[in-house]
């Protein structure tokens, strides 16, 4: 059996290398890319259709389609984008969340199957022994993601700045929106790294005393389980975040040691003492590992169905 994992190219998915990893241990041959690239598949009626959703409104020919809803709709209307998400695209033969409320967000209501597989991440995170590396950037602090407007980062960084934190820096690993690189580029205590690869990005976070995840309240992140927490926390690190639902949710799901404020971080975090922001036991996260959790979500068995439909 082949996997094409279809995606928009428009965002960074951790999941898809995972993916890739674990079918490709079970014996699959997978692929990756956008519409373009499996265009150009000579016989795509051999192919399970991996779908990270996106908007695919034509019908693509497969053996097995999944729709893969990692995220939901951004941006200006959202409940309108994901409306035409639920009654625009053609029916697949299973639909993937990751999690519950994502699921009842989007109600379809066609019968098709359904299961959750949840965020995990690398194994390699568990197994790595190697020590900081001191070539990439280091601080106090450390945010991990998407530097735009639009999930309220340029709110996060006026807080550290008028904040007055004059012997403490924030390191900013991730593409910067045009905006935020314009208004804060050269800022006091501020160190921008661009986009890295994902080891490159948790090794900025390692030479870090503190991990920080800011997420917003409104949909759909506030139903989004923050990747990046779970990161910093395998990565046995102390965490500040704000009282997002989606984090406050996280950390009790998954017992995540969080400093916990309100929505201007560096107004609300006090003194940081090590009983305030208490690090993490990466060895309780385990059944966190990409490879317990897509084992665990049934993907295996409805794979297996796949062989056998005509």
């Amino acid at each position: 059996m082949k996997i094409f994992i279809l995606h928009t190219g428009k965002a960074n998915y951790p999941e898809i290398s995972a993916y890739i990893a674990y079918f490709q241990n079970k014996g699959y041959k997978v692929s990756s890319g956008m519409i373009a690239d499996y265009g150009k598949i000579g016989d795509p009626e051999n192919y399970v259709l991996w779908c990270i959703m996106g908007f695919y409104p034509k019908k693509l020919v497969s053996r097995y389609i999944i729709h893969d809803y990692r995220s939901l709709s951004v941006g200006s209307y959202i409940t309108l984008k994901d409306a035409a998400k639920r009654v625009l695209q053609p029916r697949p033969h299973l639909r993937i969340f990751q999690n519950s409320s994502m699921r009842e967000l989007m109600n379809f209501k066609d019968g098709v199957e359904t299961i959750l597989l949840p965020m995990g991440v690398p194994d390699w995170i568990f197994s790595s022994q190697t020590p900081r590396n001191r070539s990439l950037p280091s601080g106090t602090f450390c945010y991990m993601g998407e530097i735009t407007r639009e999930r309220g980062v340029h709110e996060f960084l006026a807080g550290f700045v008028s904040a007055g934190r004059s012997s403490e820096t924030l390191v900013l690993v991730g593409a910067v929106e045009k905006e935020i690189a314009n208004e804060y580029q050269g800022a006091p205590g501020l160190i921008f790294t661009g986009r890295l690869s994902q080891r490159d990005a948790l090794d900025v976070v390692k030479n870090c005393t503190f991990a920080i995840s800011t997420i917003p309240y409104t949909r759909p992140y506030n139903v989004q389980t923050p990747t990046k927490l779970l990161e910093y926390a395998a990565l046995g690190k102390r965490i500040i975040c704000n009282d997002s639902p989606s984090n406050l949710n996280a950390a009790a799901a998954f017992g995540i040691q969080c400093k916990v404020t309100g929505p201007d971080i560096f107004a609300g975090m006090g003194h940081l003492s090590d009983n305030a922001v208490p690090l993490n036991d990466p060895s309780t996260l385990e059944h966190l590992r990409w490879n317990n959790i897509i084992a665990a979500s049934g993907i295996d068995r409805c794979l297996d169905d796949a062989v056998h439909i005509r």
